[in-house]
């Protein structure tokens, strides 16, 4: 059996904690139950970049805490895709996988509704986890264990810039404030409602003018040197827009001109993934 996670992004600058959008660079993931031991084998472009494969166990302990079903020996085999790290949800896709495969080795006795809200309490916040699931944008609320949101699909072409070091979404997390200037949060407010206004109204593109920040990127990119030069450098290029991807360090934006980033490693021309996980026999 097979399962491909697409790779994410959040937040999208303004929408910090609300929007996802899957994209269509996958993990794929092999597995099969005629094993005796719990095996993980990763190939691909970013596997040397994996300090571990502990994620794949936490969340079977983890299903087996929430449902009280034994999680079967299963071999793994993980083919890589997606960068390790760098804000595209590569944690998310690990989530996403090992949930199915817990699933399917207990006798697929959860929903996909189910298993989503496992991912979002393992995760701590839903815009990664769900658009791995539902693909397309998707507008998440979450309030204690109360999930909704709702999904848009949408045709858009969208370039990351991936740099050669790694963050840490927890210790960005850290780094926020807990209180900000009223008029950021407002600035926020009108942007976020407007990217969805023209969303909604199916101007993609035009929303992409309505992506800008004042909650979360700026103190993320202050709190890391590389990150702040990298970031630098992207903007000395006067994009159209630009935004962290979800804690970083990738940075989605629309230059054309690579030429004297710092840390650069890859540039990931990606289109927005509709269909989200895709399972086979």
């Amino acid at each position: 059996m097979k399962v491909l996670v697409p790779a994410t992004t959040t937040n999208l600058g303004a929408g910090f904690d609300v929007f996802g959008l899957a994209l269509d660079l996958f993990n794929e993931v092999e597995f099969s139950f005629d094993t005796k031991e719990t095996t993980i084998e990763s190939t691909g472009k970013y596997a040397s970049d994996l300090k571990d494969h502990n994620l794949f166990f936490e969340v079977f302990r983890f299903f087996e805490r929430k449902t009280g079903y034994r999680v079967p020996p299963v071999r793994i085999k993980q083919t890589c895709n997606i960068p390790v790290s760098s804000g595209l949800g590569s944690s998310a896709a690990v989530i996403v996988a090992a949930l199915h495969i817990a699933n399917e080795g207990t006798g697929r006795n959860l929903s996909r509704e189910d298993l989503m809200k496992l991912a979002v309490e393992l995760e701590g916040h839903p815009d990664n986890v769900v658009p791995a699931f539902t693909g397309g944008l998707v507008v998440c609320y979450q309030n204690g264990s109360h999930l909704d949101f709702e999904k848009f699909e949408i045709d858009l072409s969208l370039t990351f810039l991936v740099p050669n070091f790694p963050v840490c979404t927890n210790e960005m997390r850290k780094i926020l404030p807990e209180k900000v200037p009223f008029e950021d949060a407002v600035f926020n407010i009108k942007n976020s409602c407007q990217f969805l206004a023209k969303i909604a109204a199916g101007k993609i593109k035009e929303a992409l003018k309505y992506v800008g920040d004042r909650l979360h990127q700026n103190y993320r990119i202050n709190g890391n040197k590389k990150m702040k030069e990298f970031v630098e450098a992207i903007l000395s290029k006067n994009p159209e827009y630009w935004f962290v991807s979800g804690s970083g360090p990738s940075v989605c934006s629309n230059i054309n001109d690579f030429e004297g980033i710092p840390y650069l490693k890859d540039v990931l021309k990606l289109r927005v993934n509709n269909r989200g996980m895709i399972v086979s026999e």
